[in-house]
């Protein structure tokens, strides 16, 4: 009897700690997000399924439902793999998360894209997006990139 009252014990902190790291890890940093709104003009046309897609992932962005639109994002980036934009917003997603390694990927090979495909706007607003994730760091910018 004793031992299923420690093991309902243990049980239960282990449960509540590993709730509370999921839930800290799943909400957006403060009250705030660094980048609020997602990129919506595209620079490459879409099929009308990825356009869907890609428009649900801005809209529950918008709401701040981070993990939902890097969901929608990423079937973009898989579906239609030279999309800068899915890249680039599922980066901001990530961002606003505060798992900075995955948005500094994600922003780099949408830089990556933006500049194969000509698209300066975009490849400036990233590198100004890194400088910023840089500098919620406490980095330069050139030790971030």
């Amino acid at each position: 009897m004793e031992f299923v009252i420690w093991l309902s014990v243990v049980f239960g902190v282990l449960g509540l700690g590993m709730g509370a790291m999921v839930w800290a890890y799943r909400r957006p940093l403060g009250q705030s997000a660094l980048f609020p709104t997602p990129v919506i003009t595209l620079s490459t046309p879409l099929s009308d399924q990825n356009r869907a897609q890609f428009e649900a992932g801005c809209a529950v962005f918008a709401q701040g439902r981070y993990p939902a639109a890097i969901d929608q994002f990423i079937a973009v980036m898989v579906a239609a793999p030279d999309c800068a934009e899915a890249f680039h917003n599922g980066g901001l997603a990530y961002a606003n998360m505060g798992t900075d390694g995955l948005a500094v990927q994600a922003l780099l090979k949408a830089c990556d894209l933006y500049d194969r495909q000509g698209t300066k706007a975009g490849l400036d607003l990233v590198k100004q997006q890194l400088e910023q994730i840089a500098g919620r760091q406490g980095l330069s910018p050139r030790s971030a990139a």
